[in-house]
C-alpha cells in the first residue's frame, strides 16, 4: 500500500471530529478563508476543516482551459496536503462547482470526495422535479451542460442561468450583486424550476443576503457539499467499524 493510501484509511474511534480536507480550486486565498470559515460554521465541533487553496491556476475558473488547469492544480494539491498530514482524513471536499480533477482525486483516495455540483444536483432532485442553476460566467452554462450530461442528470434541468461580470466581484455580496442574483432566482422560477440551486464558490453563503426568495427551495451548493460530505464521511466510518468489529 502506498504511503498516500496508508495516510487515508488509517481508523480512529467513532467519537473523535471527522477531519475534512477542504479544496479551493482557484487561487484566491481569500475566497478560502470564507469556505473555511462557513464549513466551521456548518460544522461545529463536529469536523476540523484544513482548508486550502490550489497551489497553481486561475484566480477563478471561468473557461474549460482554466478548469483543465485547474484539475492538475487540484490533483497537485490534495496529494501533497495528504502526504503532508499529520492524521487522516475522513474526506475530501472540491470547493469549486465545476469540480475539476474530482476523478482523478477519487481515484487517489480512498475516502469520499464530495464535489459541489454533484452533491447540490442530487439534493435538488430530492426536492422537487425540477431544478435550475445560476452562477457567475457566460462560459459556464455551457460547461455545466457538459457536466451535467455526464452525470446523467440533463432531463430535469430546467434552466441555467448565468449572471454577469466576474465571479469574484460578488464575494463582496454588495447590494448590486445580490439583486442580480435575487432577479435570476425569479427567471428560473419563471422557466419552469420549482427548486433552485446557487452554484459556485463565489455565491457559497449568499442567501442571507438576497433582499427576497422565490417560493421554492433554494440550495447553496457548498452547503449541499458540506452535509453530503458529512454523511459520507459518517457512513464510511461506521462501515471500517463494523468491518473491524
Amino acid at each position: 500500500m502506498s504511503a498516500m493510501s496508508d495516510a487515508v484509511t488509517v481508523d480512529r474511534p467513532a467519537l473523535l471530529p471527522y477531519r475534512l480536507l477542504v479544496v479551493n480550486g482557484n487561487t484566491t486565498s481569500e475566497l478560502t478563508g470564507s469556505l473555511a470559515a462557513q464549513a466551521r460554521s456548518f460544522f461545529g465541533g463536529a469536523a476540523h476543516v484544513h482548508a486550502v487553496t490550489a497551489a497553481f491556476g486561475p484566480a477563478y475558473i471561468a473557461s474549460r482551459a482554466e478548469a483543465a488547469i485547474a484539475a492538475h492544480a487540484v490533483l497537485a494539491t490534495v496529494e501533497h496536503e495528504v502526504a503532508q498530514a499529520a492524521l487522516p482524513f475522513d474526506a475530501c471536499l472540491l470547493a469549486c462547482f465545476g469540480e475539476p480533477g474530482i476523478g482523478a482525486v477519487r481515484e487517489r483516495l480512498t475516502v469520499p470526495v464530495v464535489g459541489m455540483a454533484e452533491a447540490s444536483i442530487l439534493t435538488a432532485m430530492q426536492r422537487g422535479d425540477r431544478y435550475a442553476i445560476v452562477t457567475v460566467g457566460q462560459r459556464w452554462p455551457g460547461m455545466l451542460r457538459e457536466q451535467i450530461r455526464q452525470l446523467g442528470l440533463e432531463s430535469r434541468c430546467a434552466a441555467i442561468i448565468s449572471l454577469p461580470g466576474n465571479a469574484l466581484d460578488y464575494v463582496s455580496r454588495s447590494p448590486e450583486s445580490a439583486a442580480r442574483v435575487s432577479h435570476a432566482l425569479d427567471a428560473a422560477v419563471e422557466q419552469g424550476a420549482d427548486v433552485l440551486i446557487v452554484a459556485g464558490a463565489a455565491l457559497a453563503g449568499y442567501l442571507p443576503s438576497l433582499p427576497r426568495l422565490p417560493a421554492v427551495p433554494i440550495i447553496d451548493s457548498y452547503r449541499a457539499a458540506l452535509a453530503q460530505v458529512q454523511a459520507l464521511a459518517t457512513l464510511d466510518r461506521a462501515q471500517r467499524q463494523s468491518v473491524a468489529i
